[in-house]
């Protein structure tokens, strides 16, 4: 019985391994960033290395997160810096209608959220898209704008995911830190690692589809 149940296949022993898996990755990801302008490269080598874990596929992930995080460095440094620019609208709105929302009208509180949510909707689909996909910023922010639009269900799922750990800190946990510093990042994406990985799949399949017919 001892032996199914510590078996490496076994449930119990994935569940350890991958919680082991995202809490180094949440590790590595927060001190990548301490210098603010690399937030850019930590965050799509997160998220690639996520889409990794889900799908399942073999290799360290220490190795991989690096790996990833040094491809195209000086293009990332500059896309993260526009993704850390559309955050601090996106907050700055949030943080207004939190606590100034006495001074906003119903006509201006729906646009502003709809704006939040825009802004927050193409960051979560930019940045693994900047991970996985070797394309111009701009045609990777195109991308992630009819990505949104085109998957709003998953969209509103992986939005959904952020707050799952916030939502602890309010309804269950007295202090936000220690989860902050131990799945803060890593467990939110690695859950939209697992809601867009069917539709990466299929832009994959399409590029090389698509690469075999210009080939012929």
């Amino acid at each position: 019985m001892l032996d199914k149940i510590f078996n490496f296949d076994s449930p119990l022993v994935r569940f350890v391994f991958r919680v082991r898996d995202l809490f180094v990755l949440n590790l590595l990801t927060l001190v990548c960033m301490i210098p603010v302008f690399t937030a850019g490269p930590a965050l799509k080598a997160l998220a690639f290395t996520c889409l990794k874990i889900a799908r399942e596929e073999d290799g360290s992930i220490v190795r991989t997160y690096f790996k990833n995080f040094k491809m195209n460095f000086k293009q990332t440094v500059l896309f993260g810096l526009v993704c850390l620019v559309l955050a601090a609208v996106g907050f700055g709105d949030i943080f207004a209608l939190y606590y100034y929302r006495e001074l906003f009208t119903v006509f201006m509180i729906i646009p502003a959220v709809i704006a939040v949510i825009v802004v927050f909707g193409i960051l979560v689909w930019a940045i693994p898209m900047q991970g996985r996909f070797l394309n111009p910023i701009g045609t990777t922010f195109k991308n992630a704008f009819w990505a949104m639009l085109a998957k709003l269900p998953k969209t509103a799922l992986m939005l959904i995911s952020f707050t799952v750990i916030p939502s602890l800190y309010f309804f269950v946990s007295g202090n936000f830190f220690p989860l902050i510093i131990l799945f803060g990042l890593s467990f939110p994406a690695y859950l939209n690692a697992i809601i867009y990985e069917p539709f990466f799949t299929e832009t994959e399949e399409a590029i090389l589809d698509r690469e075999e017919n210009s080939g012929e």
